[in-house]
């Protein structure tokens, strides 16, 4: 859907965090929709020594960029190359983000919230939380992925068929969500109660799954009759192979613990199912944004306790997956929003 044959030049800032850096290429890759982008990336720290109520209200009070980027980031006019759009997410950005635009005069773009910075300094502020999208230069959307669901032939998937493959991503304990052995072993139990039934399943852990627990899934797949066809496990496999399991999975079961793995199903046009620790509570903003999903019609969530192949089920039938591609979805809105772009 590319609109012009020129270059974007694109800044993109990272403070390191995979979570946040990849919510800013999904933003880049929107952006690569409708332009070509050469892209340069910059990592930021923001030191110990440096609280972020101070850093914003240096912002705030227009202290010259220059001298924000050299004293508290390290980084000079050089390293920023000449942008048309400056990128970032997560909070230890912002200041960076906003020095760089000024610096440049660059478009700037943020994904996140905004502390105590102004949102009259960004050309537009992205958000998942309602609560924050309130004034004309935000825009409330689903957490961006880099992923593309056309790229691996990910066509809606039809939520009312029994599905013969499902997917289970599995986190960990993060917050006020904690897991105890039970929920550990009632998930094992549903897992072996759904392939009873015909269903086999492809498992993704994370860095935060307890070792037992990630030992016990290493056990169980090596079993000549395992429920589980692959395991991918991040200890050996590292990061980013979410794709192989959402390829091949009709639906999808995700822990509760991380929005950004229900995000990314949501993203690749996958039914999921959220699951939820006997522990679980979540901050207002999360709470919101998970209703929205499911106002939307595109996830479920349920506690472990109740899961059966019935309920399952009964939860996958009422999800209608997102029917058009996300990345075209939000490259059309970054137009609309930034027609100078």
């Amino acid at each position: 859907m590319s609109s012009s044959t020129a270059n974007i030049s694109i800044l993109l800032i990272s403070d390191g965090r995979p979570g946040h850096f990849n919510l800013a290429e999904g933003i880049v890759a929107a952006v690569e929709r409708f332009r070509p982008v050469d892209v340069r990336r910059l990592e930021v720290r923001r030191p110990v020594w440096m609280p972020g109520r101070v850093l914003s209200t240096l912002v705030n009070r227009s202290m010259a960029p220059e001298r924000i980027l050299a004293s508290v980031f390290g980084v000079d006019r050089l390293s920023l190359g000449k942008p048309d759009l400056v990128i970032s997410a997560g909070g230890n950005t912002l200041a960076a983000n906003i020095a760089a635009a000024r610096m440049t005069g660059a478009a700037n773009i943020f994904y996140g919230s905004l502390r105590r910075h102004r949102a009259e300094d960004f050309s537009l502020v992205m958000t998942s939380y309602a609560a924050q999208a309130d004034v004309p230069n935000r825009l409330m959307t689903l957490k961006p992925s880099k992923l593309d669901p056309d790229a691996l032939g990910l066509s809606r998937s039809d939520s009312h068929e029994t599905p013969r493959t499902l997917g289970l991503i599995i986190g960990g304990d993060s917050g006020t969500v904690r897991y105890g052995q039970a929920d550990w072993a009632m998930l094992l139990d549903f897992v072996q109660a759904q392939h009873a039934i015909g269903t086999r399943w492809i498992v993704a852990n994370a860095p935060r799954t307890p070792e037992a627990f990630s030992n016990q899934l290493a056990m169980l797949s090596e079993l000549n009759d395992t429920p589980i066809a692959n395991f991918i496990d991040v200890r050996s496999a590292g990061p980013g192979t979410l794709g192989a399991l959402l390829a091949a999975s009709d639906a999808v079961v995700c822990t509760a613990d991380s929005s950004s793995m229900l995000s990314e199903t949501v993203w690749m046009r996958r039914p999921v199912v959220a699951i939820c620790p006997k522990l679980f509570r979540l901050p207002n903003n999360e709470s919101i944004y998970r209703a929205w999903l499911a106002e939307m019609g595109w996830s479920r969530q349920m506690p472990i306790c109740s899961l059966t192949p019935e309920s399952l089920a009964d939860a996958l039938a009422e999800i209608v997956p997102l029917d058009v591609n996300p990345l075209d979805a939000l490259a059309t809105q970054l137009q609309e929003r930034l027609p100078q772009l």
